[in-house]
């Protein structure tokens, strides 16, 4: 009787990783965590001495795949990394070369992609599908287009377009031909080739290639995440050919579709969809928009109660679309809580692997904020941490440039002399000045083939990161900080 009960309850558990992987397609990570939860309590029932089973690991091998996935689209991706390569663990010790294997290696490449490390993503990518490759033994299977279609994106990454060209050709085409991979992933690529082409600037090939998978999504998923990043692709593109009324109808249609979609199932282009149709409106209808822009992003920002980094950027319009209303009590509000953000983030241990650019902004972000709010002791404490922080990146000295080193012992100087540390403020004053010293017989001897005024500056890298975080609260304010609508980033269209 005990081990029908235990084959149960992994059952239901696996049954619900499963309904967790599509609810998460279609709804959003909010609502696919919910349903994940009802699988860990299935787990949860399995009597200790049962977990060293066989089937008890590859049921928590499918919980993990599902919870990387879910993590991964919440904007955890340190986290979603960590669970995926223990899932993938139990894969190849339990299944060896496996489907379930092959794609827990293209969602550890996806993570790898994200975080801009594509020589591992690429190595990821490539094992999943020679992996596919030999369990086929040929080119018949659904997931084959879709691998191909990966490597394609590293490519593209690195802008070697003719061969992410090749990838995406050699996905479509073959995707066309199992029929069973799913139209909707016709749609993928479609999107993927008018991707390259917009990077090349062959903007009527993009228009062709988009609109196929612009159509696909319409007709088939509706207002939908995809959907809307079609249209937003089409926006830009029209934008580029100089077809600006249809450009617009685009981004509105875009925008309309965000607006519909539920919490935590917003596209990964809905800022720059909110953006690009700010810019191309004018006159009353720009005014119009932007309150009705404002008012979307403080709705979803209190309609998440949950910590999640993805968040980061809802606060972030929130402040810098607040920085102008001349709305004191709502400015010191939200900048109140994106300080509380940025310190949740940075002390979140799932977000200590980010990567140290995107760590170094957490960090220069509270330091901006606590000092706009004249929170003293919290500025003096986050001081503290920079110090610690750039002192370690000089110990370690990985993969920084000349510049770096420069601008991080300036940082150093000035950041002990406003904690009162005169040895280590000395310390690295002097390595400073030996630096610059280098630095300025290199620039001498560059001066005669440089323009006037193109010498180093100065500024600290806190300084520099700090008017970057200032800037996150002035880019609506002035017309010109935003990007023009005809020369675009194709970036994740």
């Amino acid at each position: 009787m005990g081990s029908f009960l235990f084959l149960g309850s992994l059952f239901r558990a696996e049954m619900r990783c499963q309904e967790a992987l599509q609810v998460l397609g279609l709804q959003g990570w909010k609502n696919a965590m919910e349903i994940l939860r009802i699988a860990e309590d299935s787990l949860k029932t399995v009597h200790d001495e049962l977990k060293s089973g066989d089937h008890y690991k590859l049921t928590r091998g499918s919980y993990l795949f599902v919870e990387g996935e879910i993590c991964y689209r919440a904007g955890n991706t340190p986290k979603a990394l960590k669970v995926l390569v223990h899932s993938l663990e139990i894969a190849e010790e339990l299944l060896k070369s496996h489907t379930s294997t092959t794609r827990c290696l293209n969602a550890i490449g996806n993570c790898y992609n994200k975080l801009g490390n594509v020589t591992q993503a690429l190595k990821f990518y490539k094992r999943a599908l020679e992996m596919r490759k030999e369990l086929s033994g040929s080119n018949n299977h659904l997931d084959l287009p879709l691998f191909k279609g990966q490597v394609g994106t590293v490519y593209e990454g690195q802008k070697q377009y003719d061969k992410a060209i090749e990838c995406y050709q050699e996905a479509l085409e073959l995707s066309k031909e199992l029929k069973r991979s799913g139209i909707l992933r016709l749609a993928l690529f479609h999107r993927n080739i008018a991707n390259v082409y917009a990077w090349q600037k062959e903007f009527k090939k993009a228009y062709k290639s988009a609109m196929p998978g612009y159509e696909i999504r319409k007709d088939i998923l509706g207002n939908h995440p995809h959907t809307a990043r079609s249209a937003f692709q089409l926006g830009l593109i029209c934008s580029s050919l100089e077809e600006f009324d249809e450009a617009e109808d685009f981004l509105a249609e875009a925008w309309s579709i965000e607006k519909s979609l539920g919490n935590a199932n917003h596209s990964e282009v809905r800022d720059r969809i909110v953006q690009s149709y700010e810019d191309i409106l004018r006159g009353n209808s720009r005014k119009e928009f932007q309150k009705e822009a404002l008012e979307f992003y403080l709705r979803i920002w209190e309609e998440e109660k949950e910590f999640s980094y993805a968040n980061r950027a809802i606060i972030d319009e929130i402040n810098a679309r607040l920085s102008t209303s001349g709305d004191r009590k709502m400015i010191k509000k939200y900048n109140t809580e994106a300080l509380r953000f940025y310190e949740m983030a940075w002390n979140s241990p799932d977000l200590q692997e980010l990567p140290q650019n995107q760590r170094e902004d957490i960090l220069q972000t509270i330091l901006y904020l606590s000092k706009t709010l004249r929170e003293k002791e919290l500025h003096k404490k986050y001081q503290i941490e920079a110090f610690a922080f750039y002192e370690k990146q000089w110990k370690e000295q990985t993969a920084i440039t000349t510049q770096d080193k420069k601008d991080i012992l300036y940082t150093l100087k000035d950041l002990a002399k406003k904690l009162g540390e005169e040895v280590k403020g000395e310390k690295y004053k002097t390595l400073y000045e030996v630096r610059m010293v280098i630095n300025l017989s290199n620039v001498k001897k560059a001066t005669l083939c440089l323009p006037r005024g193109k010498y180093f500056s100065t500024a600290t890298k806190n300084e520099r990161m700090q008017t970057k975080a200032q800037t996150k609260t002035r880019k609506h304010s002035d017309p010109k900080a935003c990007a023009c609508v005809g020369t675009v980033s194709f970036a994740s269209l």
